[in-house]
């Protein structure tokens, strides 16, 4: 992380002043603006990987969303967003779900639960059912398409999926994503899979069921590239459904398909979509 994620009230408003007036100026006059900005300490890449700029409202949502924190009162309550703009796109937000809870709050428990595959025990994961964010390590990137997606950051990381455990962390995570060999019963290892192209073969004896695999070879390369390439954060809680719809409506994360309506990255989803319905 270039930046910092405490800033004071008059920072902020600073912060934002600056950012209106880089919007407003002409490209030879925005550099010398955005360092400014930086020399407040507010890395926008940070926090996301887009290059196509950002506004007030975006600075507003990480504050909202607890990914940036005034220190010297809590302004939680009297930020909202009229409209919030995410990689040039202009959205109304969504925000009757965020009411049940702070989200905030729920960012940082994630925050606090890193689970990273390559050095952590799997016994780290509770067996308990809760919500994972799944990252790209710092360096990595997605096997790439003709369509490269926009992803927002989470710890100084790229999202790319999030999911929901009913019943036990530890296996839907690190047992099935992980180190499992059957993308049948993975949508992650599914959707990564389908961008390495590998090869589709059937998942069940009754063909009928059109549900497919990859080779076992294949499913062990793919186990290598998540691990290699991959952390989560998980977080514990009976309330995953909610969370879910949340993290999936403020991350948007590319490998997300199912309940993911932002026309940010759709390009990409529609994409995916295809890719893991071919057999070959």
């Amino acid at each position: 992380m270039k930046g910092k994620r405490k800033f004071t009230r008059i920072e902020a408003e600073q912060i934002r002043s600056l950012i209106r007036e880089k919007n407003k100026a002409t490209p030879s006059q925005q550099k010398g603006i955005r360092n400014k900005i930086r020399e407040k300490g507010f890395y926008y890449s940070d926090f996301c990987s887009s290059k196509e700029g950002y506004t007030t409202n975006d600075f507003d949502a990480l504050i909202q969303f607890g990914q940036i924190e005034i220190i010297d009162e809590n302004i939680q309550g009297e930020v909202r967003l009229k409209s919030q703009e995410f990689n040039g796109h202009r959205e109304k937000p969504k925000t009757s779900s965020f009411r049940n809870h702070d989200f905030s709050v729920t960012l940082a428990a994630f925050q606090s639960n890193r689970f990273d595959p390559q050095f952590d025990s799997e016994m780290k994961i509770p067996g308990q059912p809760g919500n994972y964010i799944v990252c790209l390590r710092d360096g990595s990137v997605l096997p790439s398409i003709e369509i490269t997606p926009k992803m927002r950051k989470f710890a100084g990381l790229c999202v790319v999926y999030t999911g929901i455990a009913s019943k036990n962390l530890r296996t839907r995570d690190f047992r099935q994503h992980f180190t499992g060999n059957n993308a049948g019963r993975s949508t992650l290892r599914k959707s990564i899979g389908s961008l390495m192209g590998l090869k589709k073969i059937p998942r069940d004896k009754d063909l009928t069921t059109g549900k497919t695999k990859f080779e076992e070879s294949d499913e062990r390369k793919l186990t290598q590239w998540m691990l290699s390439n991959l952390v989560l954060f998980f977080h514990t809680n009976n309330n995953f459904k909610i969370i879910e719809e949340e993290l999936i409506q403020y991350f948007n994360p590319p490998l997300n398909l199912q309940g993911n309506k932002n026309s940010i990255n759709s390009d990409f989803r529609n994409l995916l979509s295809k890719l893991r319905s071919m057999n070959t």
